[in-house]
């Protein structure tokens, strides 16, 4: 299990080729290359741009371990959703030339969950919204992981995320377990993750915290998350990716000469996680 992080707050700060520098003087393994970054989700760089980035993220020992696709998937008006579904098709093909092995794409929310007869809505949209990007995943040798969206939506309890994906039922899919998200729906994150069970074994994770009432993204253990007892699920459940953070959130109060220090400790407690998990791996 590497250790891998969301590269928004020091790729802003620093760039993208000094991102890589950072994380690999930090102890980061790894990174979640993000396409909200607006040069990102277009045509602006061709593939061999990224092809050279992941060189030069080699050369740090850094792996590319997967990918963000833009968010929201989804608007109300027809237009901005078309323009977004290229968007995240653009996004998944440089992905590739990364050489990520996966792309979270999120379930599209942009109808009220709570109305009566959005839910049908929207579970029939996500659909056909997952299935047109099938075969553009397969060209690229991609995998699409759904990511469980807080608070009421149409992923955002275990058996919801679980329907949709066992009804698209596609090898090309797998699940983005985010811990911070399942504690803000009121669900114990390593329940969530046992009724997951298998379909969550070859995803990724977004791995944070909080206080159950706001998506802080902070550090594990600057919030309610129990983390002894999710890093047991995750073992128990026989999960083989990485310990994903997207706590960037935690660096917000410090000043940007402490970024560097401030992401080693970051490392320091992902790597105590990861051997956690270790343990009841091996001690099951």
């Amino acid at each position: 299990m590497l250790l891998s992080a969301n590269m928004i707050r020091i790729h802003d700060t620093f760039g993208m080729k000094e991102t890589f520098d950072v994380f690999s003087q930090a102890g980061i393994e790894g990174i979640d290359f993000n396409n909200d970054v607006a040069e990102y989700c277009t045509t602006e760089h061709d593939a061999q741009y990224y092809r050279d980035l992941a060189e030069y993220a080699k050369s740090k020992g850094v792996a590319i371990c997967q990918a963000h696709a833009p968010f929201p998937s989804s608007y109300v008006e027809e237009e901005k959703s078309a323009k977004r579904f290229e968007e995240i098709v653009q996004g998944i093909k440089n992905a590739a030339y990364l050489g990520a092995p996966m792309i979270v794409v999120h379930p599209c929310t942009h109808l009220d969950f709570s109305v009566e007869g959005n839910p049908e809505i929207l579970f029939e949209y996500n659909l056909n919204f997952y299935k047109k990007l099938i075969p553009v995943a397969r060209e690229c040798g991609i995998k699409i992981a759904i990511e469980n969206i807080g608070r009421v939506s149409i992923t955002s309890t275990p058996e919801r995320l679980n329907k949709l994906f066992d009804t698209l039922n596609d090898p090309v899919f797998t699940i983005c377990f985010d811990v911070g998200h399942c504690l803000l729906q009121g669900v114990d994150p390593a329940e969530a993750i046992r009724a997951i069970g298998h379909r969550l074994v070859d995803g990724c994770t977004h791995v944070h915290d909080n206080m159950g009432d706001k998506d802080t993204h902070t550090l594990p253990y600057y919030g309610k998350v129990e983390w002894e007892s999710v890093m047991k699920a995750l073992a128990d459940i026989g999960y083989e990716g990485d310990l994903n953070y997207e706590a960037s959130n935690f660096l917000a109060g410090l000043p940007i000469a402490l970024y560097p220090e401030g992401l080693a400790y970051q490392a320091k407690v992902g790597k105590y996680l990861i051997e956690r998990f270790e343990y009841y791996k091996n001690n099951k």
